[in-house]
C-alpha cells in the first residue's frame, strides 16, 4: 500500500470515531423535532376538528334558520291569502254600503221633500185649503171636457170652484171667476145630441123592420120607367135626326133600356138577408152614436138610407118616417167642438206663485231682523 493509502484510512477510521456522538446528537435532535411535528399535527388536528364541528354547527343553526323562515314565510304567505280575501270581502262590503249610502242619502232627499210639502199643507191658511180645492175642481173640469167629453160634469166642477172663489171674497180672484163665467157660457151654448134618445129611436126602427114593406118587380119597373121617360124629355131638345129615327125605332118595337138592373127582393131569402143587412147598419149607427163617432155614425146612417131607397116601398108612410129621421140624423152634429178650460186654471197658478213669492221675501226679512236683532 502506499502511503497516501494509508493515510486515507487513517482518516476515515477518525471520522468514524468522531462521527458517532454526531449521530447520537442527531437522533436525538431528530426525535424531539418529530414529536414537535406531531405535537403541531395535532393541534392543527385539533383545531381543524375544532373549526369543523364550529362550522358544522354554524351550517345546522343556519338550516335551522333556514327552515324556519321557510315556516314563517309560508305562514305569512297563507296570512296574505287570507288578507286578501278579506280586502276583497271588505271592498265588495265597501261597495254594498256605498250603494246603501246613495240610496239612504237618496231616500232621505225625498224624505225631506215630503217633508216639506207635509209641513206645508199643514201649515196652510183657511184661504190656501179653498184655493187648493178650487184648484182640484178646475182640474175636474178640465178632464171630464178633454177625456170624458162631459158637458155637465165640467159645467157642475166650473160652478162649485165659482162658489168657492164667492166664499173667499177675494178682489185679487176677481179675473178667475171672469173667466169662470165665460167658460159655463160657452159651455151652456153648446148644442148637444140627445144620444140617449137617438139610440132609443133606432132600437124602435130596429124593432119594427119586419113590418116594413119591400118593393115589387112592378114598382121597381114603374120607377125605372119614369126615370127614363124624364131623362128623355130632358134631352129631346138636344137629339138630332138619327137620335129621333132610333128612338121611334125603339117605340115601334117596345124596347126600352134601363139605366140599371132591378134589384127588387123576389124572395123570402133575399128579404130576410136585406133586412138582417139593414138591422146591422142601423145597430152600428147606434154604437157610433154612443161613442160620439161622427164619421161612423154618418157611414152607418147613409149605408142603411141606400138600402131603404133601393128595396123599400117608398109611398108608405113608415118607409118614409124612417127616411125623414135617418135624413135628420145625417145632418146631426155629435162631437161637437169643445173649448179648453186652462184660461182659469192658469191665472189661478199666476195668483199662487205670487203669494208664494210674497211669503218667502217676508220670511227672509223677517230672518234679517232677527239677525240683526242677534
Amino acid at each position: 500500500m502506499s502511503k497516501k493509502e494509508n493515510t486515507i484510512i487513517n482518516i476515515d477510521e477518525e471520522n468514524e470515531h468522531v462521527s458517532e456522538p454526531s449521530k447520537e446528537l442527531k437522533k436525538e435532535k431528530s426525535s424531539s423535532a418529530n414529536g414537535i411535528i406531531i405535537f403541531l399535527i395535532l393541534i392543527i388536528i385539533a383545531c381543524s376538528s375544532m373549526a369543523a364541528y364550529y362550522f358544522w354547527d354554524l351550517q345546522l343553526k343556519h338550516s335551522r334558520t333556514i327552515k324556519t323562515q321557510q315556516q314563517s314565510i309560508e305562514e305569512l304567505n297563507v296570512r296574505l291569502t287570507k288578507v286578501a280575501d278579506e280586502f276583497n270581502k271588505n271592498s265588495k262590503v265597501s261597495e254594498s254600503n256605498t250603494t246603501k249610502l246613495e240610496s239612504l242619502e237618496n231616500q232621505l232627499q225625498q224624505t225631506e221633500v215630503i217633508s216639506q210639502k207635509a209641513i206645508a199643507i199643514v201649515n196652510r191658511s183657511q184661504r190656501d185649503w179653498a184655493l187648493a180645492e178650487i184648484d182640484y175642481l178646475l182640474k175636474i173640469a178640465h178632464q171630464r171636457i178633454a177625456v170624458a167629453r162631459d158637458i155637465n160634469g165640467a159645467i157642475a166642477a166650473l160652478k162649485g170652484a165659482d162658489s168657492r172663489l164667492e166664499q173667499l171674497g177675494d178682489l185679487n180672484l176677481f179675473n178667475i171667476r171672469k173667466q169662470l163665467a165665460n167658460d159655463i157660457a160657452n159651455l151652456n151654448a153648446i148644442h148637444r145630441a140627445d144620444v140617449n134618445g137617438i139610440s132609443l129611436a133606432l132600437d124602435q126602427a130596429i124593432a119594427y123592420l119586419p113590418e116594413l114593406p119591400f118593393k115589387s118587380i112592378k114598382d121597381e119597373i114603374k120607377i125605372q120607367f119614369n126615370e127614363d121617360v124624364t131623362v128623355e124629355q130632358e134631352t129631346v131638345k138636344e137629339k138630332d135626326f138619327v137620335d129621333s129615327v132610333i128612338d121611334a125605332v125603339k117605340q115601334i118595337g117596345d124596347i126600352k133600356v134601363h139605366r140599371r138592373s132591378i134589384q127588387a127582393a123576389s124572395s123570402a131569402d133575399q128579404q130576410s138577408s136585406i133586412e138582417q143587412l139593414l138591422r146591422t147598419y142601423i145597430l152600428g149607427a147606434r154604437l157610433a152614436a154612443l161613442r160620439f163617432d161622427q164619421i161612423q155614425f154618418i157611414h152607418e146612417i147613409n149605408q142603411a138610407s141606400e138600402i131603404i131607397r133601393l128595396h123599400y116601398d117608398e109611398s108608405d108612410n113608415r118607409i118614409q118616417q124612417l127616411q125623414k129621421t135617418l135624413l135628420d140624423y145625417s145632418a146631426l152634429q155629435l162631437s161637437p167642438d169643445l173649448p179648453e178650460l186652462t184660461k182659469a186654471w192658469t191665472l189661478l197658478q199666476e195668483v199662487k206663485s205670487t203669494a208664494e213669492t210674497k211669503t218667502t221675501l217676508i220670511k227672509d226679512v223677517n230672518k234679517e231682523k232677527e239677525k240683526e236683532a242677534n
